[in-house]
């Protein structure tokens, strides 16, 4: 019980005492690059810990900067929601991505590099309030696309179809993984996932990894499904949204209170 207490007491509020994936192993201290997982090797890292950046405070960023540097906090319309960088906000430790209460207001940020292969790990707390959807993406085109999304509208028809396929009980949710179509002659390959414990709640890792001919999903450190298919061939950005649409099939939004995607670091190996 003293362990148990002592251990508590060291993790702030949402903090979980997770598992984590394995550091890559760095060649030449990272001159030579960085292996994952002892087989896939890359060029770069980037990692972006938003416990010590304090936009006001003692770990500042550049005056009339958002985000850090590697990142962009997005700007633009898409179709029935709109991206507005008032809606990155770096406060309490986390990176949040904000969509409005009833608005299709969102939040969005993005590498401002291009990137063909990548390891990327978010620790983050998904958002509670139903009705937006929170990404964490590859994306070059919609044909050139990887993603882990969340849904948090229980009754979103995805969700619900979901958990009916299953035999799961309604209401549940789950973590959505899927490579986008690579052509018009395609479907789209996609999984759902059980969520981990407390996702709105406790901090959890995901990660995916883009390697060449494979896409590989992971859930604090252990791999929940992989894919051959549909994996994207052309460099492009890595994205992290929050972000409603009315579509009942999807985020089924807009959410009735302010909705906040919790990000508390970003670390990514990238060629």
């Amino acid at each position: 019980m003293r362990f148990t207490l002592l251990a508590a007491s060291l993790f702030t509020a949402g903090d979980v005492l997770a598992q984590r994936s394995p550091a890559a192993a760095a060649i030449n201290g990272g001159a030579g690059g960085y292996v994952v997982d002892g087989q896939y090797r890359f060029n770069q890292r980037q990692f972006w810990d938003f416990s010590k950046i304090n936009v006001g405070g003692s770990t500042n960023l550049p005056a009339g900067q958002r985000v850090p540097t590697g990142l962009k906090a997005s700007d633009f319309p898409v179709d029935s929601y709109v991206y507005t960088p008032a809606n990155v906000i770096i406060a309490r430790g986390y990176l949040h991505l904000k969509v409005n209460a009833n608005t299709f207001i969102s939040g969005e940020v993005t590498t401002n590099f291009k990137i063909s292969y990548a390891s990327v790990r978010a620790v983050a707390m998904l958002s509670e309030p139903a009705g937006v959807c929170n990404g964490m993406f590859f994306y070059q085109s919609d044909t050139q696309e990887t993603d882990i999304e969340f849904l948090s509208n229980r009754n979103s028809a995805s969700n619900t179809d979901a958990a009916s396929d299953a035999g799961a009980p309604a209401g549940t949710r789950y973590l959505w993984l899927s490579n986008q179509a690579a052509s018009k002659r395609k479907q789209k390959t996609t999984r759902p996932v059980p969520l981990p414990a407390n996702p709105t709640s406790s901090l959890h890792e995901y990660r995916l990894d883009l390697v060449p001919g494979m896409t590989r999903f992971f859930i604090d450190g252990k791999q929940v499904w992989n894919s051959t298919d549909n994996v994207p061939t052309v460099a492009g950005v890595w994205v992290f949204n929050n972000w409603a649409d009315p579509d009942p099939a999807w985020s089924a939004g807009p959410p009735k209170q302010d909705a906040y995607f919790r990000i508390r670091s970003i670390d990514m190996y990238y060629s």
